[in-house]
């Protein structure tokens, strides 16, 4: 099976929730090559999400490799991602970042803006509000803000419609929830696993 290797990835600083982008004014020159990432720390118990992630365009081969790099800086090491197809671009099942091969699995079932991702022995996952690349910043500062309550307890593509407009419209998700996704289950289980090979993903093994 082809893994897609990311080479040449530029160094990326990490924006965060009380950063200038997106929190306060509209993307500068200098912010291009930044990770626009809000995450809770230290993490909740029990919340439905961890923060929000604010990539600059739909391709996970050219963004994902910049927010796993910022994770591992922040002590999270990635090693899954589960995310909804109709969000993204078409991408492959594995991809070389950070010095490793990460697994990626897609899920009709996930809520279009939720990015899971998963394998760090210390931190059982994290669930991330994707905000659309073609988001204006003032909705792109509430969804940070939204994201990062430890008492938020909306799904991602609920937090963001209570919002204002958020660019292009995101594809509605199913009615069937992904437990595994959405639920915070603190272990995959067979049923999770039937999952990954039934819509395309990768075993979690």
């Amino acid at each position: 099976m082809t893994t897609i290797r990311r080479t040449r990835l530029p160094e990326r600083a990490a924006v965060g929730a009380d950063s200038a982008t997106p929190t306060g004014t509209p993307c500068r020159a200098g912010d291009d090559d930044r990770v626009r990432l809000a995450l809770i720390d230290p993490p909740p118990e029990r919340t439905t999400l961890d923060g929000a992630w604010w990539p600059r365009t739909r391709s996970l081969i050219d963004e994902l490799p910049g927010l796993v790099q910022e994770l591992h800086r922040r002590g999270i090491r990635v090693r899954r991602v589960a995310y909804n197809p109709d969000t993204w671009d078409s991408a492959p099942r594995r991809l070389a970042a950070d010095g490793r091969t990460i697994r990626l699995g897609w899920f009709r079932s996930i809520d279009p803006l939720l990015l899971d991702l998963t394998g760090d022995t210390n931190r059982d996952r994290v669930d991330l509000l994707v905000v659309p690349p073609d988001t204006t910043a003032a909705v792109a500062r509430q969804a940070f803000t939204a994201a990062s309550d430890r008492g938020n307890r909306e799904a991602p593509t609920a937090l963001l419609g209570a919002l204002t407009s958020a660019g292009t419209p995101m594809p509605t998700p199913r009615p069937t929830v992904d437990r595994m996704a959405v639920g915070k289950v603190h272990s995959p289980g067979v049923e999770a696993m039937a999952v990954w090979d039934s819509e395309g993903g990768h075993q979690l093994s």
